[in-house]
């Protein structure tokens, strides 16, 4: 695979195709200029530089991952389904740990591994300078607001797809409070559509028992990461029926534990109605 551009141009947006009522997906690669109504985005090309990218995989390899499995045994069950995929996808899981992203990150093949963006509440990690560099430099976190404004970051992502690399984002958009899966907002599904990439879901059990998002020092406990096969979008769909589709196949992998719902979060500012990954 061809590296993309550091630092792609995000005052582009592909052009929409007409279609049914709700269907605004987007043709890949026609691309018209407009002016961006959003916040500048701060792309971080540096992060995803050839220099870079071999740095980030020499401190997983040497210190990130062995530092995980100190505390954490991971397994991983079914991977050989991603065999099928012959270039980027969107990645998506439940978000039970402020973990999950290097669980993830672990878990995928290297060829995803090296070549993927986790998607990060610009309003939590990104906002203490330190935390957002070591996210960046270990996992390749990118900000993504959770108040509004999210329009040029969602269309940088798309360009990133459209340059094969890949997508990891937790579509409850916020850490699970009771260990049970939350709705899914339809972020994953408008970057998949609007790109023509699959969504590949997977299920981690068990971070919620070694760090749940209220524990600062994580307990000994054993992980399991499912993947399921590459969900490609129906021609019927829409971004709601789609991601449906996806958090149903999450909540098929989870079993039993797949059942509860996690209920909203009273008064979270981040729930509104701008409020889309």
């Amino acid at each position: 695979m061809s590296a993309p551009r550091e630092g792609p141009s995000v005052s582009q947006t592909p052009a929409r195709l007409s279609g049914k009522a709700g269907d605004s997906r987007e043709a890949p690669g026609a691309y018209t200029q407009r002016t961006m109504e959003t916040q500048a985005v701060d792309t971080a090309g540096w992060a995803r530089s050839r220099g870079m990218r071999r740095m980030r995989a020499a401190l997983q390899s040497s210190l990130l991952f062995p530092a995980l499995s100190s505390f954490c045994r991971l397994d991983i069950r079914d991977r050989d389904q991603l065999r099928v995929l012959n270039g980027p996808a969107v990645f998506v899981a439940n978000h039970v740990s402020a973990l999950d992203a290097v669980v993830m990150a672990e878990a995928l093949p290297p060829r995803y591994r090296n070549r993927s963006v986790v998607v990060a509440a610009a309003d939590s990690i990104f906002k203490r300078k330190w935390e957002a560099r070591l996210a960046q430099v270990t996992v390749d976190a990118f900000p993504i607001p959770r108040g509004g404004g999210a329009r040029a970051h969602l269309d940088y992502l798309k360009e990133l797809l459209h340059n094969n690399w890949s997508v990891i984002i937790f579509p409850e958009g916020r850490l699970t409070a009771t260990g049970a899966i939350g709705t899914f907002r339809k972020g994953a599904a408008i970057l998949a559509m609007d790109t023509g990439v699959p969504i590949v879901p997977a299920y981690v059990d068990g971070m919620f028992e070694v760090m749940p998002r209220f524990r600062r020092v994580p307990r000994p406990g054993r992980v399991m990461v499912t993947f399921a096969g590459p969900i490609p979008a129906e021609p019927d769909d829409d971004y709601d029926t789609y991601i449906a589709r996806v958090e149903a196949t999450v909540r098929r992998l989870a079993g039993p534990k797949g059942i509860e719902v996690e209920p909203p979060s009273a008064g979270s500012r981040s729930e509104g109605p701008n409020y889309w990954y």
